[in-house]
């Protein structure tokens, strides 16, 4: 893993975001902050968290009907341990280790349930940017949230659309397939085509309008449930915004995290979240803007903690109990 380039692009990201994050930060406040808080209000917010994953399992187990049918409780591992890779190796590696696994232990094909993924992680994009959307209507945005709204709605949008495309027409996936095997090696051209088609079979439900609205609203309800965590948490600070300020917030920190794909969130989370808390329309009157922002950070480190810690250790223990190897999974990405 050491000598994966993602993984060294990942930690530069999130040293360099976790130096903005910490820059200009009046350390002072910020321990005050901390050491006031209310830490009893953790425990309900990793309950609230566990309730979103399970909301997840639910979204998956719609995903993979056309593939077999499968208990939310018994995918409900599957997903915290997803959450444990992505939290501690770059580049979203919890996806494949999903579809792996599920291969592995329920005969599903890897390829076909990694299609299904894809669309899984576009709807997740899509909401957050449709809740971004709908409160910018009514909260100005400063610039370079903006930006970074723009350059994740073209990304997230265009997969969406490709994705549609290959679902729904033959003659565009077939292009697509002819220029993939073009590009690639001969001796690759079997198992290529083979996982091409596998991947677009995942694809289908994008063919139905009417199970695409059901896939939108659990997504709504999955980030809606996550933002619940980071307004129990916000309880623990006496931070006093209301629950669309967290909404927001929790867009535009997942929605980082998803550009930039460093381990765990590590700085691009922590400094979106921050400078989505500290808009100035959210600034308490009375309350200097570095006291509120060393308030915001304090927050911030914290929440991010309690979404990390207890899913790394809990994955772990799925994995354990799976009886699958991480190094296993890690291979499977690198022949991908």
């Amino acid at each position: 893993m050491l000598r994966n380039r993602r993984f060294w692009i990942g930690a530069v990201l999130a040293i360099v975001f976790l130096f903005l994050f910490l820059w200009n930060t009046d350390f002072s406040e910020m321990r005050r902050a901390l050491s006031n808080a209310e830490y009893i209000y953790l425990l309900p917010a990793v309950l609230v968290f566990l309730v979103g994953v399970f909301f997840r399992s639910l979204r998956w187990q719609y995903l993979l009907r056309p593939l077999g049918k499968f208990s939310a409780i018994r995918l409900f591992p599957l997903v915290v341990i997803g959450f444990m890779i992505n939290n501690v190796i770059p580049a979203r590696l919890g996806i494949v280790a999903r579809a792996y696994i599920l291969g592995e232990k329920e005969g599903v094909s890897k390829m076909a349930a990694g299609g299904n993924l894809v669309v899984e992680q576009i709807f997740d994009g899509i909401t957050l940017l449709l809740f971004v959307a709908i409160i910018s209507l009514f909260v100005s945005l400063e610039g370079w949230i903006q930006n970074a709204v723009y350059v994740a709605a073209g990304l997230f949008i265009g997969a969406l659309l490709l994705c549609f495309i290959l679902a729904v027409s033959t003659r565009f996936s077939n292009l697509i397939l002819i220029i993939l095997l073009r590009i690639l090696p001969r001796r690759l051209h079997s198992s290529s085509e083979k996982w091409f088609n596998l991947l677009v079979e995942g694809l289908v439900i994008l063919r139905s309008p009417g199970k695409l609205f059901i896939l939108l609203a659990l997504s709504m309800l999955v980030w809606l449930t996550e933002a619940g965590t980071f307004y129990v948490v916000g309880f623990a600070f006496d931070l006093d915004q209301p629950y669309y300020v967290y909404i927001l917030a929790a867009s535009v920190a997942n929605l980082a995290w998803a550009l930039l794909m460093t381990q765990g969130g590590v700085g691009s989370f922590d400094y979106a979240l921050t400078k989505a808390l500290t808009i100035s329309a959210f600034v308490p009157a009375g309350v200097s803007l570095a006291e509120y922002e060393a308030l915001a950070k304090a927050y911030t480190i914290v929440l991010h903690a309690t979404l990390l810690i207890p899913m790394i250790a809990l994955g772990f223990i799925f994995l354990w109990i799976e009886n699958v190897s991480l190094a296993r999974i890690v291979q499977e990405k690198e022949k991908g």
